[in-house]
């Protein structure tokens, strides 16, 4: 199977750094906004991101200019029906992904790739709704995507050998380290990274240890090169609630749970570094633990 021109349905931050490491390494690009509104705003935070590499000296202006040529920017789903390969990275819920799996198989050829992001959900309830199952797979990026060197890729129950091949070979031309990965909920980096900052969190309900303590002796004890709470509002809390609900409905485990602090820290929108606030207040110079959590969160 071979692949020259691949489709990006989802332009936040994974989908526009996805397009980003394909077009880099000499592939086509079509990048569909998913959301409403237009495209514009997507091409430019992306040309914002390699403009600035390129003031720093990591890229020289020919390469960005090259690299953004390769990528066309439309709202049009139909835009991808003659693409080899498929990258979803929409919004994570299930039934949202599963519906796009539907229009994307009337739209695009049986032999087309098509892929999802999802950092936890289960791939084999997507490609249940498709009629060529075997051509369905995972293709979990880690963020930044451009430059996070592992990609997880997941054969799911009707993945055909020869996808998972093509796969796993795409992977290493863009540069990337594929790990192939049987379709458990949350892979095998999420599904050992998820109840590690769950406990974390159920650590400091206890009074084990403060926000900074705990970052500090697993950065300097386990030789992270970032603490749970760090982790977990670089990632997003809201991800962090949403990886350990899908997790938790799959096996069940009361670890798994989200816990009380983790809840209502995403019920009031604290939501980590892209709020602004988390665990920490990014507010302050350097951030300090956010002063809400000196006493428990009721």
């Amino acid at each position: 199977m071979e692949i020259r021109t691949v489709g990006i349905i989802g332009t936040g931050t994974m989908g526009l750094g996805i397009a980003q490491v394909c077009a880099q390494s000499g592939f086509n690009v079509i990048a569909v906004k998913a959301t409403p509104g237009s495209w514009e705003k997507a091409k430019a935070s992306l040309e914002g991101g390699l403009n600035k590499s390129v003031e720093r000296g990591k890229m020289a202006a020919a390469d960005r200019d090259a690299l953004v040529g390769r990528i066309t920017f439309t709202t049009d789903e139909r835009a991808v029906a003659d693409c080899d390969l498929i990258i979803e990275s929409i919004i994570e819920d299930l039934q949202t992904k599963k519906d796009l799996f539907r229009r994307l198989e009337a739209i695009c050829r049986p032999d087309t790739l098509l892929c999802t992001n999802t950092s936890t959900l289960s791939v084999t309830a997507m490609m249940a709704v498709c009629k060529h199952r075997s051509r369905v797979a995972g293709l979990h990026f880690f963020n930044p995507a451009p430059v996070m060197k592992l990609v997880e890729v997941i054969h799911a129950f009707e993945t055909s050998e020869e996808v998972i091949e093509t796969l796993d070979q795409f992977c290493k031309t863009i540069s990337k380290g594929p790990v192939i990965v049987q379709d458990t909920t949350g892979f095998i980096v999420n599904r050992l990274l998820t109840p590690y900052m769950l406990n974390a969190i159920r650590m400091l309900e206890r009074g084990t240890g403060t926000i900074e303590s705990i970052d500090q002796a697993m950065k300097t004890g386990a030789a992270h090169p970032m603490g749970p709470f760090e982790l977990a509002d670089y990632i997003g809390l809201d991800v962090v609630e949403a990886m350990a609900h899908n997790i938790f409905e799959d096996v069940r485990h009361e670890h798994h749970a989200p816990p009380h602090t983790l809840t209502r820290l995403v019920q009031l929108g604290y939501l980590g570094r892209k709020t602004g606030k988390g665990f920490y207040d990014y507010a302050q110079k350097p951030p300090v633990q956010n002063p809400q959590l000196l006493r428990p969160v009721t």
